[in-house]
């Protein structure tokens, strides 16, 4: 049986998702560009007196910081003029900079399909991506979907787990609904069980502490599928979790860095009324990113594991370090695809009078190879 990597690895795959929102270095603010810039009759392209006065209305709107004026002058002015993409996405920077994230995003989208300028084609398709995770962020009711799976080569055993929650947001950073976890293989049996495989569906409410930390707990119906067993899940969860460097996740035409290093730490602490146990996590990740161009990339990689529980069972109780390659196709929400070696070293075993320890008895260690997918997903409803 192996029960720790199956029961919180869904929970460290989901930070992934978090961790990639930091690009600070991306943020989007409005067009500095464009604040103080006057439109003049002799422009590039010829301006009826009408248009040349919305224009340089809203600019004077944008310089006494009137957004939402700004944005009513530009509208008028794209209503006969909407092949001009640099008004365009000046508007859709104001609904930035005004928190109408919707607006904006259709709006960048606008640009991005039909731009015929490649550099702002690129900055506007980033723009977008941005926007949404505000969407979704401030959505009322949003959905993730977090899907895991991979084939073993040690146990000749395919994985998956499936995670999802719909969160209905009750104020900044707190959010309750419903959730649906499942864990499956395809070798286990009842007289011979690999891993515990369960399906499990209830409630959950969870609090964001901080950036980088959240509490969760759930509680709903659970099938211990393998035991045969129906019973209440109770699972609180205290999770943490950190990036430091860049991980660039869309390269344009014009950028010269194809280079991105990172390193994750995330850790996680949580109770398994159904299994009756505690149990830790802490897991590193060194990464190099390679931009291929678009969402395109690849990454090699190194991390390493600690898990234990309260029960000092050995399966729960190991040491992993491994290295890996994952590749993403040029398509945003493509799954990203793995390989990795994985050397896994027990830590507890088992004494002569049958109790089992911490660095005793026969130790044992294996080596694996894992290749597989994973899908990350998150949408406002």
């Amino acid at each position: 049986m192996m029960g720790l990597s199956n029961t919180t690895y869904s929970q460290n795959a989901a930070s992934d998702r978090c961790l990639s929102l930091n690009h600070d270095e991306n943020k989007i603010s409005l067009k500095k560009g464009f604040v103080k810039y006057t439109i003049l009759p002799d422009s590039v392209k010829p301006r009826s007196p009408q248009d040349i006065e919305l224009l340089n209305k809203g600019y004077n709107y944008i310089n006494q910081k009137m957004y939402n004026e700004a944005i009513s002058a530009f509208t008028t002015y794209l209503r006969s003029n909407p092949d001009d993409m640099d008004i365009q996405m000046q508007v859709a920077y104001l609904y930035d900079k005004t928190k109408k994230y919707k607006n904006a995003y259709n709006s960048f989208n606008y640009v991005a399909n039909n731009s015929t300028d490649p550099g702002l084609t690129d900055r506007a398709r980033v723009s977008a991506y941005y926007m949404r995770d505000l969407m979704v962020r401030d959505s009322p009711v949003s959905l993730d979907f977090y899907y895991y799976n991979y084939y073993d080569s040690y146990y000749t055993n395919y994985v998956a787990n499936l995670l999802t929650h719909m969160n209905v947001r009750l104020t900044k950073g707190i959010y309750v609904g419903p959730y649906l976890d499942v864990f499956l293989d395809s070798r286990s049996k009842p007289e011979n069980i690999i891993n515990d495989r369960y399906f499990e569906i209830g409630g959950f409410s969870k609090f964001n502490i901080t950036e980088w930390m959240n509490f969760e707990l759930r509680m709903g119906y659970v099938r211990e599928i393998d035991f045969k067993k129906n019973s209440f899940s109770f699972k609180p969860i205290l999770s943490m979790g950190t990036r430091v460097g860049t991980a660039t996740f869309y390269k344009d035409r014009k950028s010269q860095k194809t280079e991105n290093f990172y390193f994750d730490v995330y850790s996680v602490g949580l109770y398994d009324y159904k299994f009756k146990n505690v149990f830790a996590m802490l897991q590193t990740k060194e990464v190099l990113r390679l931009l291929f161009g678009g969402y395109s990339y690849m990454e090699f990689y190194a991390k390493q594991e600690f898990s234990v529980d309260s029960k000092k069972l050995d399966y729960n109780n190991y040491v992993d370090l491994g290295a890996g390659i994952a590749y993403k196709p040029n398509m945003l929400n493509f799954p990203v695809l793995f390989v990795e070696a994985i050397n896994r070293s027990f830590i507890v075993g088992q004494n002569p009078d049958g109790s089992y320890d911490y660095f005793t008895g026969d130790l044992k260690t294996f080596f694996t190879v894992r290749v597989g997918f994973l899908i990350n997903y998150t949408t406002k409803l």
